[in-house]
């Protein structure tokens, strides 16, 4: 029988593979929660626009109240945002020169003049965005094998 070493890989890979699992099971848990709440955040998110709907007349900087009959919701004046004016853009481009203004600047795809853009004159596809994780049952995933 050959000895094994402490330190070696396969000492250390099991508890490695141990947590592994259990955070896959955890993750696997907390998916199914996330799952079955996910109607409501859509609604909650569906409410939301409804009742800012009701006060897009609104002056900026006020504040409005949309009463209820248990509650109120106060909506908010309008966050601050700071964009880059026609002048700061120009004095950009100077500063920055054409190349380094054009790798700086970010073009929103509604800007674009077709935003579909099928002949990809503008954009670009690539496999870059983010993943997405599935949970399935090992049974399931093994019967469909």
């Amino acid at each position: 029988m050959p000895s094994q070493k402490i330190g070696s890989k396969d000492s250390r890979k099991a508890p490695q593979q141990i947590q592994r699992r259990k955070l896959v099971e955890e993750f696997a848990r907390l998916d199914s929660e996330v799952n079955q709440f996910k109607p409501s955040l859509l609604r909650h998110e569906k409410l939301r626009h409804i009742i800012l709907g009701w006060y897009e007349d609104l002056a900026a900087e006020e504040e409005g109240l949309a009463p209820g009959e248990i509650h109120d919701i106060v909506i908010s004046s309008r966050d601050q945002m700071r964009t880059v004016t026609d002048a700061g853009k120009l004095k950009l481009f100077k500063l920055w020169g054409p190349r380094g203004f054009i790798a700086k600047s970010l073009v929103l795809l509604k800007s674009l003049p077709d935003p579909k853009d099928e002949l990809s004159l503008y954009t670009r596809k690539d496999l870059i965005g983010p993943r997405h994780l599935t949970v399935r049952l090992k049974a399931a995933a093994s019967s469909a094998a």
